[in-house]
């Protein structure tokens, strides 16, 4: 009896905590969604099992994948072919969608194959499952984000009123509708400190090195202000500003590229445009994957017309 009035303390207290723009976390928190109680030879035959800390699928990717799939409605879609969001402006999430499971993605992140992490220094070979990257119970990050993505020991932040902002909550219970709109890119804002996260593991791209003349930097630069630069520079803030001609939609363009807004306060804030915006790891790349090689937001790789689209929103060259 007392570890049952200990679980229900706890969940009492986890009911009682706000964490907002965040799923699988408190109110939200629905065991039954993921575990079985007994895993009995009388389980629910759709469930298989049993299977280990009473899952209802084999593995944390397959029980994951079997609301994220896009067969579920109310349930953000990370898996290749992606339809839920060709309502929204931007025709697209803001984490992108894997192709099949544990298969090599080209585009992407790869879930459940044996992978060399690349720009990591240690050469570590990993493989990741939605876990890597994602509490399953929650936290107190955005989207859940893991605070140790690397396993090194270190607690980062990337919390949403701060770091990220986002005009409309998920519903609570969830709807098609609701997390359409949600999960949707035109719905979030970002501030900082998701360059810092991505780096964890990415751990060559911590440092913004300094290089020989005359280039400013050797590889691309992140949280750093589009007008740093000494004149005539090697950006235009006013064409980034300005949202059109070259490298915006258009006869070769793409939509404007997600930007960090470190002074932001709000979503408005987080969304408008200015000189002093800086380039994040999201501003090139989608965190689950995309239609381009390395989950780019354009075909830069694949040339054409729209190669250089979203460097030329910043350099306009």
């Amino acid at each position: 009896m007392k570890t049952m009035s200990l679980s229900l303390c706890l969940l009492v207290t986890l009911s009682a905590t706000t964490w907002a723009g965040n799923w699988h976390a408190a109110g939200s928190l629905q065991c039954g969604d993921c575990h079985l109680q007994h895993s009995s030879d009388s389980r629910n035959p759709t469930t298989e099992g049993p299977y280990s800390i009473l899952l209802k699928k084999n593995s944390i990717n397959e029980l994951c994948l079997s609301c994220h799939d896009g067969t579920n409605a109310t349930s953000p879609d990370v898996l290749d072919p992606v339809v839920m969001y060709n309502s929204t402006p931007s025709q697209a999430s803001a984490a992108g969608f894997f192709i099949t499971l544990a298969v090599a993605n080209q585009h992407g992140h790869s879930l459940g194959v044996p992978t060399i992490v690349p720009l990591q220094g240690a050469s570590r070979s990993m493989e990741l499952n939605c876990s890597s990257c994602h509490a399953s119970h929650g936290n107190g990050n955005y989207r859940n984000l893991v605070e140790d993505p690397a396993g090194t020991g270190a607690s980062i932040s990337v919390v949403e009123g701060v770091n990220v902002y986002e005009k409309v909550a998920p519903d609570n219970p969830p709807t098609a509708g609701g997390s359409t709109v949600a999960f949707s890119r035109d719905n979030i804002g970002y501030a900082s400190g998701l360059s810092a996260w991505c780096s964890a593991c990415h751990d060559q791209l911590a440092t913004n090195n300094t290089a020989t003349t005359p280039a400013h930097f050797n590889s691309h630069p992140s949280s750093v202000a589009l007008n740093a630069f000494p004149a005539p520079g090697h950006t235009d803030a006013a064409h980034w500003v300005s949202g059109t001609g070259e490298g915006f939609a258009g006869v070769g363009g793409i939509p404007r590229i997600p930007f960090q807004a470190p002074t932001a306060t709000t979503f408005v804030t987080a969304t408008t445009p200015q000189m002093t915006n800086e380039v994040s790891c999201m501003s090139c790349h989608k965190g689950h994957g995309s239609s381009n090689a390395k989950g780019l937001l354009w075909p830069y790789l694949e040339g054409g017309d729209a190669s250089l689209s979203a460097c030329q929103q910043c350099h306009n060259k």
